[in-house]
C-alpha cells in the first residue's frame, strides 16, 4: 500500500490539521490588511499621490514575478530530513516579521521620492520573505495528504484560519488606527509602526507552528536530482500550462484573486466616500465605526459560508460552490452599485453581507483544487512539481494584486479623487464612479468568467481515485493496461491525446518497494 494513503484519526489528526491550517494566516491576513488599508496608508499617512502609491504595490510585483518561480523550483530541488517544503517555512519566520514591520514605517525618511523608493525596496524585501513562506506552504499539502476528500478537509480548515486571521487583523487595525476622515491618517504614523510589529508577529509565528506540526510523506516520485537550466525551467512552466485542467484552474484562481483584491481594496474608500466613517455605540464593543462594521460583516459572512461550501464540495465536487456563491456575489455587488449617500445604511450592509457570502468561494475553491493538480502533472509527464506549480500560482496572484492596485490608483487619479473630495458632501458622480467600477463592475465580469471556466471541470473524487490508482500501478509495474473509457477520461482531463501522456508509455520501472527504499536511503545520507 502506498504509505500516503494511511489516514490519521483522533487528536493526532486534529493537531496536524490545525498546525497546517494556521500557516495560512500569512496569506489570508496579509492579503486582507494590505488590500484594505495599504494604499490609503501610502496616500494619506505618507503623502504619496494615488499613482505613486499604486506603483509601489504594482512595481514590486515584477520582482515577485521573478522570485516566486525561482523559490518554487528550489523547493522541488530541496532534499532534507525535514522534506522539501518544511525547511523553507522555518527559514521564513524571522524575515516575514522584520520586513512586514518595515512596511508600515518610513524610518524618518522625508521627501516624496525618498519615501517612494524606500517603500518599493521594503515591499520587495517583504515579497521575498513572504514567498519563502507561502510558496512551500502551497506546495506542502499534496506532499502531506494523498486522499482527494481528506485534502478538502485540510483546505477547509486553512480557509477558516485565513478568515480568522483576516477578521483579527482588522480588529487590531481599527483599534490602533481609529480614523474618521482621510485627514486623520497623518496623526497615526506611530500607531502604524506599532501595528506593523504586532501583525508581523501574528503572521510569522504560525509558519513555525506549521513546520512543527506537519510531516511530508516519503516515497513520492522525486525529480530533485534533475539538472534545471533556465530554459528547462521555462519549459516546465509551459508543460504545466499545456494541461487543459491546469489552465482552467489557474485562470479561475487568478480571476478569483483579482475579485478579492478589487473588492477589499475599495471597501474602505467606498464607506468614506458615501457615508463618511459613521460611529455607532455597540454593547460590549463600545464605539465602533461603519468601516469596522463593514469589513467584519463581510468577513463574518465569508467565514459562515465556508460550512455550506464544504458540504457542497463533499456531496458534489470541489468546484460546485462556484455555482452557488458567484450569483450571490453578483447580487450583492449590484446592490452596492446602486448605493448613493441618500441610500439607507441597512441596504448598504445587505449588499456587503451578500458580497461577503459570495466571496467565500473565491479563495476557497482554488485552494481546494490546486493540491490535486500535481497528480495530473504526474499523469501527463511522470513528474511531480508541487513547488513549481505553487511558485507559478503565487507569482500570478501577486501580479494580479499589483494590477488591481494599479488599476484602482489610475481610476482614482483619472477621475480626480483625492483627499479634497472623499466625503459625502464633496463627492460627485465621477469620483463615486471610479470606486464603483473597481468595486462592482470589474468583479461581476470576473465572476462571469469563473462560472464559464467551471463548466465541465473533469476532476472529481471518482476520477481522481482512478488517476491515483493507475499512476501507482504504472510506477510499480512499468506499464498499465487501460480501458477505452479510462483512456478517454485521461485524455479529457489532460486536454492532450492519450498517446502523448506518460501513463500511456510502456517502460520498465523499478518496483515501488525498491524506489521507496532508494528514496529513504537518500534521505538517510542527507541526514
Amino acid at each position: 500500500m502506498n504509505p500516503t494513503q494511511t489516514k490519521e484519526r483522533g487528536l493526532k489528526k486534529v493537531w496536524h490539521v490545525t498546525a497546517y491550517a494556521v500557516g495560512f494566516a500569512l496569506d489570508g491576513g496579509v492579503g486582507q490588511v494590505l488590500s484594505l488599508y495599504y494604499l490609503y496608508f501610502l496616500m494619506y499617512a505618507m503623502g504619496l499621490s494615488p499613482v505613486l502609491a499604486g506603483l509601489v504595490a504594482s512595481l514590486t510585483k515584477i520582482w515577485d514575478g521573478i522570485i516566486d518561480p525561482v523559490i518554487g523550483l528550489l523547493v522541488d530541488k530541496t532534499n532534507t530530513k525535514w522534506g522539501k517544503c518544511r525547511p523553507w517555512l522555518l527559514a521564513s519566520v524571522v524575515p516575514v516579521f522584520i520586513t512586514y514591520s518595515l512596511l508600515w514605517t518610513n524610518l524618518g525618511i522625508e521627501g516624496t521620492w525618498g519615501k517612494f523608493f524606500y517603500f518599493i525596496f521594503v515591499y520587495m524585501l517583504f515579497s521575498t520573505a513572504s514567498s519563502i513562506g507561502i510558496v512551500p506552504y502551497d506546495a506542502l499539502l499534496p506532499r502531506m495528504i494523498d486522499d482527494y476528500n481528506e485534502r478538502t478537509d485540510y483546505s477547509s480548515y486553512r480557509m477558516i484560519f485565513s478568515g480568522i486571521a483576516s477578521v483579527a487583523s482588522t480588529y487590531i487595525y481599527e483599534a490602533l488606527i481609529p480614523v474618521k476622515t482621510t485627514a486623520d491618517y497623518a496623526n497615526y504614523t506611530h500607531n502604524f509602526a506599532v501595528m506593523g510589529m504586532i501583525l508581523g508577529a501574528m503572521f510569522a509565528v504560525p509558519l513555525g507552528i506549521t513546520f512543527l506540526g506537519s510531516k511530508e510523506h516519503k516515497g513520492l516520485q522525486d525529480d530533485a536530482q534533475e539538472h534545471y537550466t533556465f530554459k528547462e525551467t521555462l519549459r516546465g512552466y509551459g508543460e504545466l500550462l499545456k494541461s487543459r485542467l491546469y489552465r482552467k484552474c489557474y485562470a479561475m484562481t487568478m480571476l478569483g484573486a483579482f475579485n478579492q483584491y478589487a473588492i477589499v481594496s475599495t471597501l474602505v474608500i467606498f464607506v468614506l466616500l458615501v457615508y463618511s466613517n459613521l460611529n455607532y455605540t455597540v454593547p460590549l464593543l463600545g464605539t465602533i465605526t461603519l468601516t469596522f462594521i463593514t469589513v467584519n460583516l463581510k468577513g463574518g459572512f465569508e467565514i459562515a459560508f465556508f460550512v455550506p461550501n464544504i458540504i457542497a464540495m463533499k456531496k458534489r465536487s470541489k468546484h460546485f460552490p462556484l455555482l452557488i456563491d458567484l450569483p450571490i456575489l453578483a447580487a450583492g455587488l449590484i446592490i452596492l452599485l446602486l448605493i448613493t449617500p441618500q441610500t439607507p445604511v441597512w441596504l448598504f450592509l445587505l449588499g456587503v453581507s451578500l458580497a461577503g457570502a459570495g466571496t467565500s468561494c473565491l479563495g476557497f475553491v482554488p485552494s481546494a483544487l490546486m493540491p490535486d493538480l500535481p497528480d495530473v502533472d504526474e499523469l501527463i509527464y511522470g513528474k511531480r512539481r508541487e513547488g513549481v506549480s505553487a511558485g507559478l500560482v503565487k507569482m500570478g496572484k501577486q501580479v494580479v494584486q499589483g494590477l488591481a492596485f494599479l488599476i484602482f490608483s489610475l481610476l482614482l487619479a483619472g477621475f480626480g479623487l483625492d483627499e479634497s473630495n472623499t466625503t459625502p458632501e464633496q463627492a460627485d458622480f465621477t469620483s463615486m464612479l471610479a470606486v464603483k467600477l473597481m468595486l462592482c463592475v470589474l468583479p461581476i465580469a470576473c465572476a462571469a468568467g469563473m462560472l464559464l471556466l467551471s463548466r465541465n471541470y473533469k476532476l472529481n473524487a471518482e476520477s481522481h481515485a482512478i488517476v491515483k490508482k493507475r499512476i501507482a500501478q504504472k510506477r510499480e509495474e512499468g506499464s498499465v493496461q487501460l480501458s477505452s473509457q479510462e483512456q478517454e477520461l485521461f485524455a479529457d482531463i489532460a486536454g492532450l491525446p492519450y498517446e502523448e501522456l506518460w501513463i500511456a508509455r510502456q517502460e520498465i520501472q523499478p518496483q515501488l518497494g525498491d524506489s521507496l527504499a532508494a528514496h529513504e536511503a537518500a534521505l538517510t545520507r542527507n541526514e
